[in-house]
């Protein structure tokens, strides 16, 4: 049961260092962003590989740890874990869905030309 709370104190942590990120309010928030990381690791980690990593932790030492079995909270966080099992290897297989970037962040990348246009 000790282990449980702290995976899951781990993944509340890691889900509000994603949250703040993601929303990048400040220039350190920001900082991922930077063009080094841009469509790079830098991306991913922050876009998909925390959020997703927190989730599996909440939803996985709540479902196996702190929810009593056969009980209907037990059942709604064991299908959210086995959601983000599926989920997660094809974010990782896929290219980065736009939905899931910052608006602030699509509004900074640079503009792709049109072939022909000066």
């Amino acid at each position: 049961m000790i282990w449980a709370a702290l995976i899951l104190a781990a993944g509340v942590i890691g889900a509000g260092v994603s949250i703040w990120q993601h929303l990048g309010l400040s220039p350190r928030a920001r900082s991922w962003a930077n063009a080094w990381n841009r469509g790079g690791v830098g991306e991913d980690v922050v876009l998909i590989h925390l959020p997703c990593i927190s989730a599996l932790a909440v939803t996985g030492s709540t479902a196996f740890g702190l929810v009593p079995e056969h009980t209907a909270a037990w059942t709604i966080v064991g299908g959210l874990f086995l959601l983000t099992c599926i989920v997660y290897p094809l974010l990782v297989i896929l290219p980065t869905p736009p939905f899931i970037k910052p608006t602030w962040y699509r509004e900074s990348r640079p503009k792709k030309r049109a072939a022909g246009k000066k």
